[in-house]
């Protein structure tokens, strides 16, 4: 009964490291945690990629869950996001519509553009910092199963060259 009870028990460890369920590959030169588009190397100049972590955000009275990629740029911090959804379009057209509602009518913070050879939107939002009305920039948009957002800082083209760096 020892005999069986061993050749088992060495069965199912052998099985176990064979799987590979308890080493990871740390082989890849670009890990990601979540979707790929959230890079971790080679980066802009002068961005220093800080971590991933999940992240969940709330678009037209939905949790929506995804990944956070977090950068930073000089001083400030600018993140990536990444959602998983089964329509991110519709997604993308709801987050617009909630952002619309904190604008006069007659002000669109939105502007087509163009990114890694797809349409993207960029977003300016407008805040209070130290006293001053400032403008801060991100780009968003959705491909494949993913609704993806960048940003956010002052400077539109710190944002434009951090999300051409997802290839996606």
């Amino acid at each position: 009964m020892l005999k069986k009870f061993m050749l088992l028990s060495m069965l199912i460890i052998a099985s176990v490291f064979l799987s590979g369920c308890v080493f990871e590959d740390t082989s890849k030169a670009n890990q990601t945690i979540g979707p790929d588009f959230i890079p971790k190397t080679n980066l802009p100049t002068g961005f220093t990629f800080m971590g991933t972590h999940d992240y969940t955000m709330e678009i037209a009275n939905t949790t929506v869950s995804g990944f956070e990629g977090v950068y930073r740029y000089g001083g400030e911090d600018i993140y990536i996001q990444a959602f998983k959804h089964d329509n991110p379009e519709t997604l993308l057209s709801q987050y617009k519509a909630d952002q619309r509602k904190r604008f006069r009518e007659d002000l669109d913070p939105f502007e087509d553009i163009s990114i890694n050879g797809h349409a993207a939107t960029k977003f300016a939002d407008v805040g209070i910092l130290n006293g001053k009305e400032q403008k801060k920039y991100s780009i968003i948009w959705a491909k494949g199963d993913y609704l993806v957002m960048v940003g956010s800082s002052a400077d539109p083209m710190t944002v434009f060259s951090l999300a051409s760096t997802t290839g996606y």
